[in-house]
């Protein structure tokens, strides 16, 4: 019997890399400390966007590799 409905697609390698708490915390810090106002009024695109730019960047160096 036929099977119904669309055809499952390829499953798809994700970007997962390990953060240290550490790095989390510095990379916050780093977000609040470039930008002061950012503290009154938080724009979290912005605020997720940086901090996970630099925890990328922390675990590029540290040799994790992203899918290709």
């Amino acid at each position: 019997m036929a099977q119904r409905g669309r055809p499952r697609s390829k499953p798809m390698k994700k970007w997962n890399p390990r953060y240290s708490k550490t790095a989390v915390r510095v990379a916050i810090q780093n977000a609040l400390m470039d930008n002061p106002d950012l503290s009154m009024i938080v724009n979290t695109d912005k605020f997720t966007k940086t901090i996970l730019q630099q925890c990328d960047e922390w675990a590029l160096e540290d040799g994790q590799t992203p899918p290709e």
